[in-house]
């Protein structure tokens, strides 16, 4: 008899569990749900036409879904960043007539601080080469006049 009520009871206690495991699933989290806000940016490189935009605020380089446009040497670029991020740092892909294959690390430059919300982000960005010594080429990327609107 004890054995009998036990097993009743554990086995309302794993089926409760498995219910609230499939709950838990069907619902996501509030921190996955991060909306999304529109970042502007009239990119340029020293050498030329850039060629993509990258996106790093704080989990990793990824490219953002968005669109672009270029006009002469500059490309405008509109991509969405989650609402969240309270930083940014910029790459491009490349930049037409640099050369790749004398870089020596693959991306230098700065982050720079985000007030988080939903507003829109304009800036303009900058992409140029630099040395470190001689061979040691790389690419920075900076941001200026950064304005919410």
């Amino acid at each position: 008899m004890i054995k009998q009520g036990l097993r009743k009871r554990v086995t309302a206690l794993v089926s409760a569990v498995t219910a609230l495991m499939f709950v838990a699933a069907a619902v996501p989290s509030s921190a996955s749900a991060d909306t999304m806000r529109t970042l502007n940016v009239a990119l340029s490189c020293e050498t030329g036409l850039p060629y993509g935009m990258s996106v790093n605020n704080g989990s990793g380089w990824y490219y953002p879904n968005g669109s672009s446009y270029a006009v002469g040497t500059t490309k405008y670029f509109t991509v969405y960043i989650p609402a969240s991020a309270s930083e940014i740092a910029i790459d491009t892909g490349y930049c037409d007539n640099e050369n790749p294959s004398t870089f020596g690390e693959p991306w230098y430059g700065s982050y720079y601080g985000l007030t988080p919300g939903t507003s829109t982000i304009n800036a303009n960005g900058y992409c140029y080469w630099g040395s470190m010594y001689p061979g040691f080429y790389f690419r920075a990327c900076t941001l200026s006049n950064i304005t919410y609107s």
